[in-house]
């Protein structure tokens, strides 16, 4: 091979390799870049806490908020006993009121003091009136004989959602729409707390009591005399049997063995009555004549006879209930308060809605489409 040829393939080699190093690397596409999103969602995200009303960006309430609020509010309180002050507004995160008071005493005759004094809406403020006046009161004085003079706050405002939880919505308190009673106090000194007062376990009814009517009573005693009567002598068909005469038929009282049948003896001689005893007197000619009883002055109404099957309870009417004691007429008053603010309130929770509400009730005026929650 002259050098002239070797050189001429050298020359094809170098210009054949990198179309071949190009066809290799068309061949085998290369690898797409990795995606951003798919790396980010590979890593566990960190759990974030959740933010506390009080801990949100606070914005602040316009002026015109404010201004409205406290018309609204002068209207509304106009009219009322109510011992209170205005409190500047209230703004916390998401918490807050435009428009603030500070209840110290509701009514007049008798005053109820809010022991401390609650930092509440108008609006809840002129619900607790309603309430006292149209409800507690007329309740104390009908089943205490005496008058609410200081309910007990529990909590008015309070920046924090519902049971304090950090996960659940927020709460009317935070709004300052709420307020918790927990403690009643009466003119008498007398003291009923919710948890104390509130019906432990539901009343039973006691089985009613079957009482005889009249009518039933003058039935059976009308039985009964038509059983005794049928033990009595009465005219019998006998047939002779040889000298004897003997008794073919007895009609026997049903509710007693009969006795064998006997032989009628001859009629013998009665003794001497009197002339009016012979004509009121009817004998039996085959019978012998009871020996004669001294008459017993009779009343003029004759008296019913008690069936022996008779209950003492069935026999005698029972009319009159037991008095109820000092202690079951504070736990219906509890209860009816709790009931009756049902009807005033949008939110009313009591013992029976959860552990959280055993020793308060809890009353909002959050506003509800139809009716109010009541537990």
């Amino acid at each position: 091979m002259t050098p002239k040829r070797i050189a001429s393939l050298t020359f094809a080699l170098l210009v054949a390799l990198p179309v071949y190093a190009r066809a290799e690397t068309d061949e085998v596409p290369p690898l797409p870049d990795r995606n951003p999103a798919r790396v980010q969602g590979s890593v566990e995200p960190v759990a974030q806490a959740p933010v506390l009303p009080g801990d949100q960006p606070t914005v602040p309430w316009t002026d015109e908020e404010i201004a409205s609020a406290k018309t609204e509010c002068a209207k509304a309180l106009a009219g009322l006993a109510l011992d209170y002050e205005p409190l500047p507004p209230i703004k916390e995160g998401i918490c807050g009121a435009p428009a603030p008071i500070l209840v110290k005493s509701i009514g007049s005759d008798p005053k109820v003091v809010i022991d401390p004094p609650a930092t509440v809406t108008c609006p809840l403020a002129v619900g607790l009136a309603s309430w006292l006046k149209n409800k507690v009161q007329p309740d104390a004085k009908a089943m205490l004989g005496t008058q609410v003079v200081k309910l007990h706050n529990a909590m008015s405002y309070s920046c924090r959602n519902r049971y304090g939880s950090a996960t659940t919505p927020l709460s009317e308190h935070a709004l300052a729409n709420a307020l918790d009673v927990s403690d009643f106090v009466f003119a008498s000194g007398d003291h009923i707390t919710v948890l104390d007062g509130w019906p432990r376990l539901a009343t039973v009814p006691a089985p009613p009591v079957r009482v005889a009517s009249p009518s039933r009573v003058a039935s059976v005693a009308g039985s009964i005399m038509k059983v005794s009567q049928a033990a009595t002598p009465t005219s019998l068909p006998v047939i002779a049997r040889g000298s004897a005469i003997v008794v073919t038929r007895i009609k026997a009282n049903p509710f007693e063995v009969p006795a064998p049948p006997q032989e009628a003896k001859s009629p013998s001689a009665p003794a001497p009555t009197s002339e009016s005893t012979v004509a009121k007197t009817r004998s039996n000619p085959f019978v012998a004549p009871a020996p004669a009883q001294a008459s017993a002055p009779q009343s003029a109404t004759p008296q019913a006879a008690t069936p022996r099957d008779a209950k003492p309870s069935e026999a005698v009417p029972q009319d009159a209930e037991p008095e109820q004691t000092l202690a079951e007429r504070e736990s219906a008053f509890v209860k009816d308060v709790h009931d009756e603010a049902c009807t005033v309130f949008g939110t009313t929770l009591g013992p029976a809605a959860n552990a959280a509400h055993k020793n308060h009730f809890h009353l909002d005026m959050k506003a509800r489409r139809h009716s109010g929650f009541c537990e």
